[in-house]
């Protein structure tokens, strides 16, 4: 995974960036992520005055989260959440496409010779 991080107006701490390092390790077992996009942002007019935006690039759609909060912390706690949230959506629509996928029909097998008999 490579991650790229970007901050605005604040200076980055080293312990953000390892909290954010641990809780994308923590989401690799339920989803692959080639690339991580984190920008962090103080607005120095706005309230509440951080946000982080997270667009984690992975096989199939792209997971993309935006939080704002009144601290930074707060702020990424809040879109990880987020991010775990849509995880955990993904997993419970496609279970729910594998239990209302149609059987597979075995009645209707082909004869050995090609000829296709129908029992009813």
């Amino acid at each position: 995974m490579k991650l790229t991080l970007t901050h605005r107006n604040h200076a980055p701490s080293k312990s953000i960036v390892e909290m954010i390092e641990n809780e994308l390790k923590a989401l690799e077992p339920a989803l692959q992520i080639d690339h991580a996009r984190v920008h962090l942002e103080r607005s120095l007019t706005d309230s509440p005055p951080f946000n982080a935006s997270f667009h984690l690039v992975t096989p199939g759609p792209d997971v993309i989260v935006k939080s704002n909060d009144h601290t930074l912390r707060a702020a990424i706690l809040k879109a990880f959440q987020r991010i775990a949230d849509k995880i955990g959506h993904r997993h419970s629509k496609r279970v729910q496409r594998r239990e209302t996928a149609p059987a597979i029909d075995l009645t209707r097998r082909r004869q050995v010779g090609g000829q296709c008999h129908l029992s009813r």
